[in-house]
């Protein structure tokens, strides 16, 4: 059986290829910190009562 796979390779270069040319300095975060403040509310509580539970269950 011979699968052609010439496209999904050309994808996965091509994503590559973006990924390495990323200007990261170059990108506007700004907003991540609004974010961050109107989910933690919602985070918090749920990440406490995983790291209870971690803590119960695993002893970490």
């Amino acid at each position: 059986m011979n699968i052609d796979t010439t496209g999904i390779e050309e994808l996965i270069m091509t994503i590559m290829t973006a990924i390495a040319n990323l200007d990261l300095k170059s990108l506007d975060l700004d907003f991540l910190g609004e974010i961050l403040t109107k989910i933690a509310p919602i985070w918090n509580p749920i990440w406490a009562a995983i790291t209870d539970l971690l803590r119960e269950y695993i002893g970490l």
